[in-house]
């Protein structure tokens, strides 16, 4: 960029607009505090999905998801599912909502065994697929996630929606989405 078009009263193309250089530096800022603080952890390569939809989860961000939808070429739910699961997990809820993380055949037969107990008295059968236990039937799903805690979800409006309570013991997620299911079926 020459130094004639920084000497214009106009922003060059290239450069975002200062509503958006604003929401990026306070960002910045905020993050980088928390690092200082201790209170985050320094960001270790995170991909640019992660940063629009971290960015998205806040009061400032929020309103520009139908332009993170074209940037990212995501749908607008799908990157409400993706928020959602950032609030109620971070980036490893992100990595969960995307798909389910690897799961040896023993710790899966384990969280298999602890949801069994917990459907003491449910009908129907759960459906298994690598890092995922489902009951269809309950609208429930939980899913292993990056960093071993299972990621509760609940079924509305034809898709997987992200909900609160991730914990490592698998009963104990698996407990939330069904809490997180019986509030939204009543309207909480």
């Amino acid at each position: 960029m020459s130094a004639e078009e920084w000497g214009r009263d106009e922003t060059p193309r290239s450069v975002p607009g200062l509503l958006y250089l604003n929401l990026l530096v306070d960002d910045a800022a905020g993050r980088a505090a928390a690092m200082l603080a201790g209170t985050a952890p320094a960001a270790d390569g995170e991909d640019e999905l992660v940063d629009a939809v971290r960015l998205l989860a806040t009061p400032e961000g929020s309103p520009h998801a139908g332009r993170a939808a074209c940037l990212t070429g995501l749908a607008e739910d799908e990157l409400r599912a993706l928020v959602l699961a950032y609030r109620h997990g971070g980036t490893g809820g992100i990595a969960a909502a995307a798909g389910a993380s690897e799961c040896p055949p023993e710790q899966m037969a384990d969280a298999m065994r602890e949801v069994g107990r917990q459907r003491a008295l449910a009908v129907g059968e759960l459906v298994l697929s690598p890092g995922t236990i489902a009951d269809p039937g309950a609208s429930v799903r939980i899913r292993l996630g990056p960093d071993d805690r299972w990621y509760p979800f609940t079924f509305a409006r034809g898709r997987w929606w992200p909900a609160p309570g991730a914990a490592e013991p698998p009963g104990v997620a698996w407990k939330a989405a069904l809490r997180a299911r019986s509030l939204r079926r009543a309207g909480g």
